[in-house]
Parts: C-alpha cells; sequence; structure tokens
C-alpha cells in the first residue's frame, strides 16, 4: 500500500485509457530525461512537455505543478522496487 500524496502534490486525475497511460509513461521519461539534461533547478513544465511531444495543457492536466510531477515521477521510478519485495 502506497502512501497518499500530500494535498498539493496530488494528480489531478488519473489515466483511464491505455493512451492516456502511455501519455503519462512518455511525460515521465521526458521528465527524468529533462532532468538529466539541465538538471532540477532548470526543469520546467513546458520542457518536459516538448520532449514528451504533449503540450503543456495535458501535462496540467495530470499536475497541478511542477512539484507534483516530480513527486509522481519519483512513486513511478521507484514502485517497481516495492514490487520485488512482494
Amino acid at each position: 500500500m502506497h502512501p497518499a500524496p500530500p494535498d498539493g502534490l496530488k494528480p489531478r486525475k488519473t489515466p483511464r485509457q491505455a493512451r492516456a497511460e502511455a501519455t503519462l509513461d512518455a511525460i515521465f521519461e521526458a521528465t527524468i530525461q529533462v532532468l538529466l539534461a539541465v538538471g532540477e533547478r532548470r526543469l520546467t513544465t513546458t520542457r518536459v512537455a516538448e520532449r514528451a511531444g504533449v503540450s503543456v495543457g495535458t501535462m496540467y492536466q495530470y499536475f497541478p505543478q511542477k512539484q507534483a510531477l516530480l513527486y509522481a515521477v519519483l512513486q513511478w521510478h521507484l514502485a517497481p522496487l516495492g514490487r520485488r519485495d512482494e
């Protein structure tokens, strides 16, 4: 069981279709790539959206702010580690 994120870091919506899940995966991958390329201080939702091939509006459909995106990416990246113990 995963703890609930703090209020300001909760995603706005969760994907319901495979296409939306693919979009989120692309956003998460792009976020990691941007972090590696420019670092956290220069990471912006615009840079991530460009790298993921989505609009900034799409980003904000899922994440209310950059910190919520980073929180979700961290959960996404660490989820496989938690499943190893199950």
